[in-house]
């Protein structure tokens, strides 16, 4: 069972001793490796979130909802006060990859009491939102205000149109970058998890605490993510010749 980036290097090493001339892949280059594969494999899960709208359980570490027990919900300021037809605006998360879902608690009155209604909130790009609002001066059902309302993303903020002053958001986030912290021991790396401590000052003084990270995917995914790096390091890695000693494998 593979859990941690310690046997993930060992995994890598061994695969790379059979494939890769020389075989030996050093922990900067490993590092360097993670950090891209953590990327691209999260845009791979991406992608077929988009093309599915399923949420994955290899995707699911990574989902984050604004206005959940475990989060407040993103407030939005009215770009002209006590207006909501001028819209309002909020900061995008630091955190976040990709868009998902947003809505809102709309509440109604009926027959004398109250109901309420979870609404749906468009994400729409700037050239769509431009053309829904000229289409809303023509047609009054067109208007975000009469049915359900947009958000568009301008610079560094998002727009809502009509004002809102909060709605549930969810998203995907920024995975950590992962990092392989190690002492040498005997002209071996040696990997140390997070909470441990440099033992000899081979790489940072002694007692210093470790700054490894881990990925964040689940077990299920490590193979694939394995095979990645092992790509990533076999492109770079070249013979006295300048010739690769490994072709891309398709992963």
């Amino acid at each position: 069972m593979i859990t941690n980036l310690g046997q993930i290097y060992d995994e890598l090493l061994f695969r790379a001793g059979k494939d890769l001339r020389g075989g030996y892949v050093t922990p900067e280059t490993f590092n360097k490796g993670i950090k891209t594969v953590n990327q691209r494999y999260l845009n791979r899960l991406v992608d077929l979130f988009e093309k599915n709208r399923e949420i994955t359980s290899d995707l699911q570490p990574f989902i984050k909802t604004l206005g959940s027990p475990q989060y407040p919900a993103l407030n939005f300021t009215p770009v002209f006060a006590g207006d909501s037809k001028k819209g309002g605006y909020a900061d995008i998360p630091e955190d976040i990859w990709y868009e998902a879902s947003s809505s809102y608690l709309e509440l109604l009155n009926v027959n004398c009491g109250m109901e309420t209604n979870y609404r749906s909130v468009e994400f729409v790009s700037q050239h769509q939102y431009d053309a829904r609002m000229r289409s809303s001066i023509i047609s009054p059902v067109d208007n975000p205000e009469e049915n359900d309302p947009i958000l568009v993303t301008r610079n560094d903020k998002y727009f809502i149109y009509p004002y809102l002053p909060r709605i549930t958001f969810t998203y995907i986030r920024t995975p950590n970058i992962p990092y392989f912290d190690y002492d040498i021991d005997n002209g071996i790396a040696v990997y140390l998890p997070p909470g441990s401590v440099h033992t000899n000052g081979t790489v940072a003084a002694a007692g210093s605490p470790s700054l490894s990270v881990e990925f964040e995917y689940p077990e299920s995914c490590v193979d694939h993510l394995i095979d990645m790096i092992k790509t990533y390091v076999g492109i770079g890695n070249q013979n006295q010749w300048n010739v690769e000693t490994q072709m891309p494998s398709k992963v």
